[in-house]
């Protein structure tokens, strides 16, 4: 009889420890994909040089200047804005402020599309009228006037 729990004991510790060995050969097996497939992938550092030179020298793909249609396309226009009363409207342009009406009266150069009269942060109501205009824009019009009420306007700019 005992000779047979020796027996059992045996195999049943053969078992266990096969068991382990399996179970160490699949998490070591598992690392080794996670390794193998993030090689694959590009290196950390690659990658970051690689957006890097892009955003400071980006491709420039120039079209001919002889191209009559893209010197139109940059023509800028005089337009003077007067802001009543007085607040610290920012007028945009593409993303980029182009003034700021805190004097209350402002003139700017802009391009055809559209400004942005950005009076977020005001508790007060805005007036912002287009004083002078340049003769060859069809819009905005002259004397036209736009009502701030702590938020953004646009304004279409056309010739």
């Amino acid at each position: 009889m005992r000779r047979r729990e020796n027996l059992l004991e045996w195999v049943w510790n053969t078992v266990q420890r096969g068991e382990r060995r399996i179970i160490r050969v699949m998490v070591l097996a598992s690392v080794l994909l996670i390794l193998m497939q993030l090689s694959v992938a590009r290196d950390p550092l690659q990658f970051y040089m690689a957006v890097a030179s892009k955003v400071e020298a980006p491709p420039l793909e120039l079209p001919s200047l002889a191209n009559s249609s893209l010197v139109e396309s940059v023509k800028t226009w005089q337009v003077t804005l007067k802001a009543t009363p007085a607040a610290p409207v920012r007028v945009l342009q593409n993303g980029k402020l182009i003034a700021t009406l805190a004097k209350g009266e402002q003139q700017i150069m802009i391009q055809s599309g559209q400004i942005q009269l950005d009076g977020t942060g005001l508790t007060q109501t805005i007036r912002v009228q287009i004083i002078k205009k340049d003769a060859q824009l069809l819009e905005p019009r002259q004397n036209q006037l736009v009502l701030l009420q702590g938020n953004i306007q646009n304004i279409t700019v056309r010739p």
